[in-house]
């Protein structure tokens, strides 16, 4: 049986009977299959001719497939699915071009989820049309949020993602905590069909981040979008709480809540998770300013997602790190804050900025500190002369987190 013949929503399980016009089109119908089954996949080996060079072996398996080996990194392992499934398909090229199936081991080591297949990495990219979470929410903004993850849609989130090692850690929470949350959420959307929410789940199928916004502040947004900000206090201050929140300004000058997560971690690849799938909670509209700390992951994020969109460091959030970074001058601390403020505040042209910043590093001696080259480094982001014509609608304040009730 060829393959093209199989029509249908049924799909079958390997046989030796079934042929494949590729070896791709053999691994496509083993996700197909695992993903019925609900199992993720891997491509494990695939072999050329000598002669021809052409592909004349392939192997496929499952996700947990193998046996776990030892991170290189022995203070932050990093976790790995391999628990020793033997769960594979093995095909082979015919003389005719055509592909059979070798070998098929069916049984699994450990519990299939059906339900939740297409969480697996595998199976998020199938069927573009159908996964395409932006698509889908023009259809049915209340089945959108049912347990999908979005950022498969950012297209540089590769190059980011290539030397993240952390990708399987999960929040820190009691057991039965995140059912408990999910299942408050699934109520929330079951009462008011427009409230949103994502999850993202880490390679161990554990809840690593998660997002939520009512419909209050999906209106809001569509009236006050012009300045964002994103406030990660609660997560950085010491009682490091995994909470960060998306604030605009309405017309009274009062702060407006537009979306809440948990987070696992401060890495590039949970920062453009979030931001993707925020803009796509508040319909793809990008704001014009988004005010953020001063991070590099988070810098990295918003560049991939918001490339259009100005994005600036709270001032505020600058100056409160001085004490931490410089603490060693102390003694010298009120002369350097008088010429610090002197340089961003009245520094008119980017000239007497520079003028002036040189004249301060070199005076207290700063220009090995790597904090302070950082400063200069992203300059454009929170110096003022940098920043002339752009309106922060009072949100370049310092936080406002302590205004908003945490509840869900």
């Amino acid at each position: 049986m060829d393959s093209n013949d199989i029509t249908g929503n049924a799909v079958l399980e390997p046989r030796d009977d079934i042929e494949f016009d590729s070896h791709e089109a053999a691994y496509s119908f083993y996700k197909d299959y695992a993903k019925s089954m609900g199992f993720g996949t891997a491509k494990l080996s695939s072999r050329r001719s000598r002669a021809s060079k052409e592909f004349i072996d392939a192997k496929f398996s499952c996700i947990r497939y193998g046996n776990k080996q030892q991170s290189d990194d022995a203070i932050n392992p990093r976790p790995s699915p391999k628990i020793g499934c033997k769960a594979s398909l093995h095909v082979k090229r015919r003389q005719n071009g055509k592909w059979f199936i070798y070998s098929f081991v069916k049984e699994h080591n450990h519990e299939l989820l059906p339900a939740q297949a297409h969480f697996f990495r595998s199976h998020r990219n199938d069927d573009p049309l159908k996964n395409d979470a932006r698509l889908r929410r023009r259809k049915n903004l209340a089945s959108v949020s049912k347990l999908f993850s979005s950022y498969q849609n950012v297209d540089c989130l590769e190059s980011y993602m290539r030397n993240q090692h952390d990708k399987g850690r999960n929040l820190v929470l009691e057991p039965g905590d995140a059912q408990v949350l999910l299942d408050h959420f699934m109520q929330m959307q079951d009462e008011n069909s427009k409230f949103f929410y994502a999850v993202d789940l880490n390679e161990e199928h554990r809840l690593r981040n998660v997002f939520w916004v009512d419909s209050k502040g999906m209106e809001d947004y569509t009236n006050f979008s012009d300045v964002v900000s994103f406030d990660t206090t609660y997560f950085t201050n010491k009682y490091k709480i995994p909470l960060v929140l998306f604030i605009g300004v309405n017309h009274h000058i009062q702060p407006t809540l537009l979306g809440c997560a948990l987070i696992a971690d401060e890495t590039v690849y949970t920062f453009v998770w979030l931001f993707q799938t925020w803009f796509i909670a508040m319909g793809e509209r990008a704001p014009r300013v988004i005010l953020t700390d001063q991070n590099d992951a988070v810098k990295a994020a918003a560049a991939a997602v918001f490339p259009d969109t100005h994005h600036c460091f709270s001032l505020w959030h600058v100056l409160e790190k001085i004490p931490r970074h410089l603490e060693y001058l102390s003694l010298w601390h009120d002369s350097f804050m008088v010429k610090f403020y002197k340089c961003i505040y009245r520094s008119w042209t980017e000239e007497q900025f520079e003028k002036r910043w040189w004249k301060l590093v070199d005076r207290f001696h700063l220009r090995e500190v790597q904090w302070v080259q950082s400063l200069y480094g992203d300059r454009k982001h929170w110096v003022p002369t940098f920043m002339r014509g752009i309106s922060f609608a009072s949100l370049s304040a310092p936080s406002r987190s302590g205004e908003f009730k945490l509840c869900i």
